[in-house]
């Protein structure tokens, strides 16, 4: 069901109403940025960047997959994480091998030593997680996923 488009039009930048603090972009933004620094500091001291750290728990969780769909998963650019599995697979971090059903295929697998490293990243980003989702319940997390799920599925239809 649609709703009214005029409750949104303080959302909307063609609008008289406008209030870009207002629109949930904005704070998508404010919060990404925010986010990337505090990790990007507590990353460094395990020898990691933000993409690396997704890469590492995409795999930590999955443990291989093709680099297509890490990339779907990381939400980043196939050129940027062919580049980092391959500095990943020279750090010892992850293995890469064809793929048994179609050798043009990469299949990226997390190693003993990478699994070590995000399990230490892990504990050393544990309390930005606990900050960052104080004063929330289970529910207000679920529905904030859930708001973001459709905004994301609108735009991707579009």
């Amino acid at each position: 069901m649609k709703r009214n488009s005029k409750q949104h039009s303080t959302y909307k930048p063609a609008s008289k109403d406008f209030d870009y603090s207002q629109s949930p972009f904005y704070w998508l933004m404010q919060l990404s940025n925010r986010y990337t620094q505090q990790m990007e500091k507590r990353l460094k001291k395990v020898g990691l960047n933000i993409t690396g750290w997704r890469v590492g728990m995409i795999l930590h969780i999955h443990g291989s997959l093709s680099v297509t769909e890490i990339t779907t998963h990381a939400g980043a650019r196939m050129p940027t994480i062919t580049k980092l599995v391959y500095k990943m697979r020279d750090q010892g971090l992850v293995t890469i091998r064809p793929s048994e059903g179609d050798g043009r295929v990469s299949i990226v697998a997390i190693t003993e030593e990478g699994t070590a490293i995000i399990e230490s990243a892990i504990k050393d980003t544990s309390k930005l997680y606990d900050t960052a989702y104080e004063g929330l319940t289970i529910s207000e997390v679920k529905n904030v996923n859930k708001a973001l799920r459709t905004i994301m599925t609108n735009i991707s239809n579009d």
